[in-house]
């Protein structure tokens, strides 16, 4: 009897903070890795470490996977490092390896670059044949053909499952890399093959990893709703949230079917009230909307029983402590139901990356070591008008008060007036919350205690 070869999967977590991690609902299931999962042969034995859980212990195994973010590459590589030192074959991919490839070949015997679904099954052929590859290029498939991920794999704990439906994005604003890694057109896949998955889905609650469910285009936006249809028709019964532009409040008839499928929550990227920053971001529908549109936006989101989450980003090179402070006015009166901040983050791949790089901006450059600080909660680059040692101080002010218990009660008692939904009201109130902990344990608040505001 020959005995099974074992695949190793591993999910890095970042060491230097917990981010996203430090709350139980903000942890979202390593979705590429369920796929690889199912793009592998049955007769394999397959493991995953999910560092989302459990800190990784050495497991014996004959080839293994890791994929990562830039924030949580640096961990990858330690993984991958004990693996190469022992002779095994580490195969890495995810969108900061796309990026950043010949870094990647340093750690790993073979990377995988782009969507891996057109390629894995070859890689699999030539590691058995003993001729594995150094670099193999996923090709960016019109159709997206990704097989139902190996859910048995995750840990039984995350409370939202995580389902794709489209890929790409023709926006390429400054400081994303999503066009860089799928793609400036939207590309779907099947409906049927998306209703299949979410009926075969054990957890009541689904958070679509679509970068806009909706699309910018009518095309997008009409095969929304044959989803959505489709989620209703089949009686379906998830709650789900997602991420979309301010033109998901567009069409009365999306906002319907939205709601009637299950959506709760909604993220749209405001990311700044500032005409200089919108434009500094590249964010070309928020500027010809006209931040004045963005609370009837939110209203009638809100009107359909949708929460919406708005992010907001800090760092701007046009940002100094007024403009900041305007900022979080605006925040504080503005209606949504829930505030997602961030600092801006050059991330390989983005345009945003390729200007400060070339103009020896990066502070943070100590790689792959400092890879671990661009996790959205640090001044990784010089700003044009601002020192770290002026900036930080700033934004402890700043999230105190946004995050401000008044302010969030103050919000949960809109959204449960707007949306007439308890559950919805919760859910907005929950994610504050959360969002509250994240950024004061990031930012390390206490660390600023000598500060008096």
């Amino acid at each position: 009897m020959i005995d099974k070869k074992t695949l190793l999967l591993v999910y890095p977590a970042n060491q230097l903070r917990a981010g996203f991690l430090i709350n139980r609902d903000t942890k979202f299931q390593p979705l590429a890795l369920g796929i690889l999962a199912a793009l592998t042969p049955p007769d394999w034995k397959i493991k995953l470490i999910d560092e989302n859980f459990r800190t990784f212990n050495y497991y014996k195994a004959d080839l293994v996977a890791i994929t990562g973010f830039t924030a949580t590459i640096t961990r990858a590589y330690q993984i991958a490092d004990i693996y190469k030192e022992k002779n095994i074959p580490v195969v890495m991919g995810g969108i900061h390896v796309s990026m950043c490839p010949d870094e990647a070949l340093q750690h790993a015997h073979t990377i995988v670059t782009g969507e891996a679904e057109t390629i894995w099954p070859q890689l699999i052929e030539d590691f058995l044949k003993g001729q594995l590859k150094h670099r193999y290029e996923g090709a960016l498939e019109q159709t997206i053909r990704s097989p139902k991920p190996r859910r048995d794999l995750f840990h039984p704990a995350y409370i939202f499952a995580s389902i794709q439906t489209s890929r790409g994005c023709p926006m390429d604003c400054s400081f994303c890399s999503v066009t860089a890694f799928n793609g400036r057109h939207y590309r779907f896949r099947p409906i049927e093959d998306v209703l299949d998955e979410l009926e075969e889905t054990p957890q009541p609650y689904v958070f679509f990893l679509d970068d806009n469910i909706i699309g910018y285009n009518s095309e997008a936006r009409e095969r929304a709703k044959k989803l959505f249809q489709g989620i209703i028709d089949r009686g379906i019964k998830k709650l789900w949230i997602s991420q979309a532009s301010i033109n998901f409040a567009d069409d009365d008839e999306v906002l319907e079917l939205a709601a009637k499928s299950g959506c709760k929550m909604i993220f749209l990227g405001i990311e700044t009230e500032g005409l200089e920053q919108l434009q500094e971001a590249g964010k070309k529908l928020n500027i010809k909307r006209g931040v004045s549109s963005f609370n009837d936006t939110f209203r009638k989101i809100q009107k359909h029983g949708i929460s919406v989450i708005a992010g907001f980003i800090f760092g701007w090179d046009t940002d100094d402590e007024k403009s900041i402070m305007n900022r979080v006015r605006y925040i504080r009166a503005c209606e949504a139901d829930a505030i997602q901040t961030s600092i801006l983050t050059p991330l390989p791949g983005t345009r945003m990356w390729t200007k400060f790089e070339t103009d020896n901006r990066l502070r943070l450059k100590n790689f792959p070591e400092d890879w671990q600080h661009y996790d959205y909660s640090d001044m990784t680059f010089y700003a044009n008008k601002l020192t770290p040692e002026e900036f930080y101080p700033i934004m402890i002010r700043a999230f105190k008060r946004i995050y401000s218990f008044p302010i969030m009660i103050k919000r949960f008692i809109r959204t449960l007036i707007r949306t007439k939904s308890i559950l919805v009201a919760i859910w907005s109130f929950r994610s504050n919350y959360n969002y509250r902990r994240m950024t004061f344990s990031s930012m390390k608040i206490k660390d600023y205690k000598r500060h008096k505001y």
